[in-house]
């Protein structure tokens, strides 16, 4: 019945505060709304699963290059699916561990997943990722073992916005060789590994696929990391007097200004404007 897989949980940060405040705030829910549907499953596999590089793209031929990448996300979800469930303002991300495309699909989505949230919603994450025992099945149940640990993970451990990853874990996913190009989204606190927005930022820029066309596609990616400091100070001073709020923002900043640094300077490849 168990099946052995990689597990993400994946709830946003303060999204009980946020629909308290749309009670009173006209413009809110419909922001809610847009922000909960870029979470549910299909939108993810037709969006992220396989990317369009849009500003690489003619126009006129848009359509044509979205519905192409679709097929691809359709093609690659029957070789090596990767299981997605959506309840609330969580998701699950899961991935068999023998499939290495797929089970390595779950760190990729969840850079993309970070970034997309903050770069159109300005919304945070947290998360818990682990691998285990577990039964996932596609828009239906999914329990186990696994899954009781990566929402203790999220729910109990993680505290900040990032997404907690046990040690052992990574352990198993450093066993293939290719996910040394994910090594530059995590990195090491304690008995635990973890990845950040601004991790996510740094793969993105530093090992992505993205990063061989050049920085006319890694220009919106830049430009939000290095503007992202700015816009967390704002809520860090919108909740200057939450006790428990305030610190998640404080470390965030902090976060951000150790991975900036790291962050290769722009490469541009032939093209580029």
């Amino acid at each position: 019945m168990y099946e052995e897989r990689f597990i993400a949980f994946v709830d946003i940060l303060g999204f009980g505060k946020l629909v308290e405040k749309s009670a009173v705030t006209p413009d809110l829910p419909q922001k809610i709304l847009d922000a909960l549907v870029a979470m549910h499953p299909t939108q993810i596999e037709a969006e992220l699963v396989t990317t369009v590089n849009l500003e690489l793209i003619p126009a006129e031929d848009v359509e044509r290059v979205r519905e192409t990448a679709r097929y691809m996300s359709t093609i690659q979800q029957q070789m090596h699916p990767v299981s997605i469930n959506y309840f609330s303002d969580s998701l699950v991300i899961s991935a068999r561990s023998d499939d290495i495309i797929a089970s390595q699909m779950v760190m990729d989505l969840l850079t993309k997943i970070s970034a997309m949230m903050w770069m159109s919603h300005s919304l945070l994450l947290r998360g818990g990722v682990t691998v285990g025992k577990l039964v996932h099945i596609q828009g239906g149940p999914m329990f186990g073992p696994a899954m009781n640990q990566a929402y203790f993970l999220e729910n109990k451990k993680a505290d900040h916005p990032r997404f907690l990853i046990d040690k052992h874990c990574i352990e198993r996913y450093r066993t293939v060789d290719t996910f040394r190009l994910f090594e530059s989204f995590i990195q090491k606190d304690g008995d635990y590994y973890y990845a950040t927005l601004a991790t996510a930022f740094r793969h993105i820029l530093n090992d992505s696929s993205l990063v061989m066309s050049g920085e006319k596609v890694l220009r919106k990616f830049r430009q939000s990391m290095l503007k992202a400091p700015a816009e967390i100070e704002k809520l860090r001073e919108q909740f200057k007097d939450d006790d428990r709020v305030r610190p998640k923002y404080e470390w965030l900043a902090e976060e951000f200004e150790a991975r900036i640094p790291e962050v290769n300077p722009p490469y541009p490849c032939e093209g580029d404007a």
